[in-house]
């Protein structure tokens, strides 16, 4: 990709080992060595996270446990992660102008892992990963699955895209600044790249997909009250719904200070950001209220 000699002073030292793309495959990956773990010590304490999700138990005790075939699933993401990481380091030898030239090498591995993904192979937890790809299908768009058949898994899911929902944003803007002529995703990171309020909107998407599902049960509740009133009357989905809520005016006068002129909107450049400085606290105290 083409690039500017003139912005590589603005390369820190972390970005030239682990230029953007790098860093997002790396956590993506870590998130599958982590769910492993939470597997390994689940069964550990013999809790069937299978049963709590309605995954297929096994049906053979010739068949390793979920946790083993999910660490033998983030060692086979994590070797060629290594290889192309060794490798791109050994190119470049951390000077900027070869960082920033040879972006194709960690770009072209993130691509390859999220199509890993989204193209299940049979040797490597197939079943596992049609699993995933159909419960993200249904909660891409704030549906959730009736208790029997499998809502934990739906909101597990939708919980850990709002923890990942930054990394998403720069999945996005590493794609864009590839893309775009003149530009390097192993650069320093253009939020603003696609546009100023495209990377909003895609962080904003999983607390979206969270607020849906909680109004989602909280409907549910209201229409088996009368049928059921040990379920109370929905409030905690409301509380819920509160919660995933607070993320959208930061989200919303971040992308204002970002993309917007505070003279437009009647507002001076300081008074924008005192705005945003206080829904921080705001934000956080009210989630904290929440679980209290």
């Amino acid at each position: 990709m083409d690039w500017d000699p003139a912005v590589e002073p603005e390369l820190d030292t972390f970005s030239l080992i682990l230029p953007l793309p790098y860093r997002i495959a790396v956590i993506f990956v870590l998130g599958v060595w982590a769910w492993g773990v939470n597997l390994h010590y689940l069964s550990i304490l013999k809790i069937d996270v299978a049963a709590l999700i309605k995954y297929h138990s096994r049906s053979s005790s010739s068949i390793a446990p979920h946790h083993i075939r999910t660490y033998g699933l983030a060692a086979t993401v994590t070797i060629p992660l290594v290889i192309s990481i060794l490798f791109f380091w050994t190119i470049t030898r951390g000077q900027p102008s070869l960082v920033i030239a040879w972006d194709i090498l960690p770009q072209s591995y993130l691509w390859l892992l999220a199509i890993f993904f989204i193209i299940p192979v049979q040797s490597f937890s197939r079943s596992g990963r049609y699993r995933f790809l159909s419960t993200l299908r249904r909660v891409s768009v704030g549906g959730i699955a009736e208790a029997d058949n499998g809502k934990f898994g739906d909101i597990l899911l939708a919980d850990v895209l709002t923890s990942y929902a930054k990394v998403l944003g720069d999945f996005f803007v590493s794609g864009c600044m590839f893309l775009s002529p003149g530009l390097s995703s192993t650069n320093k990171p253009d939020r603003s790249c696609g546009g100023a309020y495209m990377v909003p909107i895609i962080i904003s998407i999983p607390s979206l997909i969270r607020l849906r599902q909680c109004l989602i049960e909280f409907g549910r509740v209201r229409n088996t009250a009368g049928k059921n009133p040990s379920l109370g009357w929905g409030g905690q989905h409301l509380a819920n719904a509160l919660k995933y809520s607070t993320a959208f005016p930061v989200i919303i006068l971040s992308a204002l200070q970002r993309g917007t002129n505070p003279n437009d909107i009647g507002m001076s450049e300081a008074g924008l950001f005192r705005l945003w400085y206080a829904t921080n606290p705001c934000t956080h105290l009210t989630r904290l209220l929440i679980l209290l």
